[in-house]
């Protein structure tokens, strides 16, 4: 009898220490989320980390979050001087931050912006050595743990030549703040120039997704590794995807360019080549390509010299086949799925993309032509886009400067530093009434000569006499190349200076509407909308518009556009 009872004794107490150890268990995870290290959970974007990823927030500067505290419009010109930083124009871009930081001395994100154009620029005078020193002893002040000291240190060590330091340094900063992009993508460079191609591949993949696929520099970084390392298919792929949303990146059209040279294009490489170098003609890189033209091999053991379309829809399609089973609802991402297995000629698979989009929304856009070209088994042919002109005579037109026009840089395009909502007498404050003529009630127009090119700019006032939009059309009137077959082509070169001036928009592609057929970039802020767009066919002529977008109907679809564009 004793016994069995010292049996059920133990049993209970062993019940009982497996109800302790559960409990306790619990405490430790739940006193572990929170007050343990924070997490940050990333989402699936292309190229990027797996969605899912974690990532250890660490020590990392809530920059962003400070932002949020600022206006649209503050916000707006942080973002402009980003790309401007991205696409290399470092010089404009500082001078952006340090508007705002003047302006906004709290403000983190000008500050730190700042400082990382500093550390960008080739050299310093003493003015700016000493504003870059005091700038990264006040972020060491204000983030005294080792995340911040390190890269400011890794920054430090690149300048005065110690690249091991420098990479030692900036791998510090990224393990401990895993979820911060700026220490991210700078440890992804210097690994890239180590030739440590794997790692470099991905930081470079861990920055695309903290940037939300945002990042310019991120994406030419992921490129370069695909690059360098041979995987010219991946690298293909990359750059078709990443070219839609920086049209104009002199990076990306470099390394379009290798690749062209590589399949044997050599005209259409010599074209990418000069179009950098009429947007920026500094580019280094950009002149050494063009002056050994023709004697380039692929790097690595090159693979993927003949990039077929079938090449690129296979990446893509591993790419997106995931991501549209993590996120079936997301009809764009099913819309990119059909389109690589249209490029593979899987039209059975594509078809069926397409249905089940048209199944969710009747009015998605272009569902109709998107299913057409799934039953008509055969692959729709890419029209060339490139520059059909001689682009030494681009980059001279970029140069003009015609002080009679009394438009600057920053006012071409209808660009008027006049807010919306503004009466015409405000608006004729700041822009002699002379230069206008009415055309009809509420509607002034303005037509000036830049060089060759004729600019058209209307401004427009609602039935409250309040300044809503303007409607832009540039034409080319130039006869110069036309006697050779050669028609202008002013839409790259504007669509470059908008993207200086309103940050890099968003490339449509060519677009049917009706028997026209678009090819535009779109700049959709919280209260502003441009497009601006040409007329396949007409290479001649732009035309935008700029909106209070207070002022557009709801729902509009691209080709809705049209008639805004051609209203004037």
């Amino acid at each position: 009898m004793a016994s069995k009872k010292s049996i059920v004794r133990k049993l209970i107490f062993a019940y009982l220490f497996l109800c302790a150890a559960g409990v306790l268990a619990y405490v430790v995870v739940e006193l572990y989320d929170r007050f343990g290290p924070s997490k940050l959970v990333v989402e699936g974007i292309p190229f990027g980390l797996p969605a899912g990823t974690e990532l250890a927030v660490g020590e990392s500067p809530e920059i962003e979050k400070s932002l949020s505290d600022y206006s649209f419009a503050t916000r707006d010109e942080i973002r402009r001087a980003t790309d401007l930083l991205e696409n290399g124009e470092v010089q404009q871009a500082l001078e952006v931050f340090d508007a705002i930081a003047l302006t906004y001395p709290a403000l983190e994100a000008a500050r730190f912006g700042s400082m990382t154009a500093l550390f960008e620029l080739d050299s310093l005078d003493a003015s700016r050595r000493v504003r870059l020193e005091t700038l990264t002893e006040d972020w060491i002040n204000r983030y005294p743990a080792g995340a911040m000291k390190a890269y400011v240190d890794s920054r430090k060590a690149y300048r005065e030549g110690g690249f091991t330091t420098a990479l030692e340094f900036a791998r510090v900063a990224s393990d401990k703040a895993q979820a911060f992009f700026a220490y991210r993508i700078w440890y992804a460079e210097l690994l890239l120039q180590a030739g440590q191609e794997t790692r470099a591949a991905e930081e470079a993949r861990a920055a695309i997704s903290l940037s939300q696929g945002g990042s310019l520099k991120a994406y030419a970084l992921l490129a370069k590794v695909f690059h360098s390392v041979g995987q010219l298919d991946s690298c293909s792929s990359l750059l078709e995807y990443a070219s839609s949303r920086f049209p104009a990146a002199p990076e990306l059209l470099l390394l379009r360019g290798l690749l062209e040279e590589y399949r044997g294009n050599y005209d259409q490489a010599e074209i990418l080549y000069q179009k950098i170098l009429a947007l920026r003609p500094q580019f280094r890189d950009a002149s050494e390509a063009l002056a050994t033209l023709g004697e380039k091999t692929p790097p690595g053991n090159g693979l993927g010299v003949s990039i077929t379309p079938s090449d690129r829809a296979k990446v893509a399609r591993e790419i997106l086949e995931p991501l549209v089973n993590q996120y079936p609802d997301n009809l764009p991402l099913r819309e990119a799925l059909g389109r690589a297995y249209l490029k593979g000629k899987d039209f059975d698979l594509a078809r069926m993309q397409f249905l089940e989009i048209q199944q969710k929304d009747s009015e998605y856009p272009d569902i109709q032509l998107r299913l057409q070209e799934a039953s008509a088994v055969r692959e729709m042919a890419t029209p060339m886009v490139g520059l059909a002109e001689n682009l030494n005579r681009v980059a001279d037109s970029l140069r003009i400067s015609n002080p009679a026009t009394k438009h600057d840089f920053n006012t071409r395009l209808g660009h008027y530093l006049v807010r919306y909502g503004a009466s015409p007498k405000e608006f004729f404050s700041h822009y002699a009434e002379s230069n206008f003529k009415q055309i009809k009630k509420r509607v002034w127009q303005e037509t000036f000569e830049d060089g060759h090119h004729t600019h058209i700019y209307t401004v427009l006032f609602d039935s409250r006499d309040r300044y809503y939009g303007v409607h832009v059309r540039v034409v080319d009137s130039s006869t110069a190349g036309k006697e050779h077959g050669r028609a202008p082509e002013v839409f790259t070169r504007l669509l470059q200076q908008n993207s200086r001036i309103s940050g890099i928009g968003s490339a449509t592609g060519e677009t049917e509407c009706g028997d026209v057929v678009i090819d535009a970039a779109v700049w959709d802020a919280q209260d502003n909308f441009e497009i601006l767009a040409r007329v396949v066919g007409k290479p001649e002529e732009v035309r935008m518009v700029r909106f209070d977008k207070r002022y557009l109907p709801m729902g509009l679809k691209l080709c809705d556009y049209l008639d805004y564009l051609n209203a004037y």
